[in-house]
This record gives structure tokens, C-alpha cells and sequence, in this order.
């Protein structure tokens, strides 16, 4: 009996990662690319226009996100993530030209917030109530459902 053959559409890290899991699978695995590399939108691009190199795609892993981290081990690559030693998130506004580091604390109480020079500029401590709504929200909820969309946070926190 012939093995079945999965196709994957797309190197992106979730094409890469579903062809992993599917390794272990007793079927043929082929992945499709369009691009001449994987990563999907994980990679760096030189942009003449500003002459600067672009990162563009996902460059901030978060210790919470179990599926990459699982990813990474399951490649052998766990090894390899580097990182600042405390957790600082540099912003810039290329449209204002404004720049900030958001300097979150560890632990599961958010009491950063509280400090006007580790949050967003411009941002009160009420703006991130908003967000609270994303506790309640079924899995399948977009952002942009679950929370509100109003504020400068709310903005921030969608199109950037």
C-alpha cells in the first residue's frame, strides 16, 4: 500500500512547523514555496528607498508562545535564541519619529503599567483596560473583536 502524500502550502514557520509535526507522520510530506527562501514573513530585506536593512515578519519570540518554543526544540534550535537578559521592547514612530522601550516586569502581575516611563508615551494607565477583554475572548476571536478600538493604545496595539 502506497504512503499518502500531505502537501504543505507555504515555508512560512507555520508551513515549516506543521511539516515537522507531520514527520512523524507515515506519509510523504511535501512543502510548497512560492519565494526562493522559507520563512514566509520572517526575514530581512535591504530597502534602498531608506537605504537600512528591514527586518520584516516576527522577531520577538515571547516566553508564553509554547507552539514556536516546541517548534524550535523539535529542530533543534532551542538553543540558538539570544535575547536581551530582562525584557525591553525598543518602538519607533516612523511617521513622528518618536521612539520608546517598553521595559515590562517579570512575574504575572503587569505593575509596569503603573509607570508612566516604562509604558507607551502618551499612554494612560486606563488606556490598557481595553485589553482586558482578550481574557474573556473565545479562541477564535479576532483582536480587533474582543477588545476596544478606540485610543491610542488600542491603535498602537493593532497596526503596529
Amino acid at each position: 500500500m502506497r504512503r499518502p502524500t500531505i502537501h504543505i502550502i507555504g515555508a512560512g514557520l507555520g508551513g515549516l512547523a506543521a511539516a515537522v509535526k507531520l514527520s512523524q507522520a507515515p506519509a510523504a510530506v511535501i512543502v510548497h514555496e512560492a519565494a526562493r527562501q522559507a520563512g514566509g514573513r520572517c526575514r530581512s530585506f535591504f530597502d534602498e528607498t531608506i537605504n537600512a536593512t528591514i527586518d520584516n515578519g516576527n522577531h520577538l519570540l515571547l516566553s508564553g508562545n509554547r507552539a514556536a518554543l516546541a517548534y524550535l526544540e523539535a529542530i533543534g534550535a532551542r538553543g540558538e535564541l539570544t535575547g536581551p537578559s530582562r525584557c525591553e521592547i525598543a518602538f519607533a514612530d516612523m511617521a513622528t519619529n518618536e521612539r520608546w522601550t517598553i521595559r515590562p516586569n517579570e512575574g504575572p502581575l503587569p505593575w509596569w503599567l503603573f509607570v508612566e516611563g516604562r509604558r507607551t508615551p502618551g499612554v494612560r494607565l486606563v488606556d490598557y483596560f481595553g485589553a482586558l477583554r482578550l481574557f474573556w475572548a473565545s479562541r477564535r476571536a479576532k483582536v480587533s473583536d474582543a477588545m476596544m478600538c478606540s485610543g491610542r493604545i488600542s491603535c498602537f496595539m493593532l497596526s503596529k
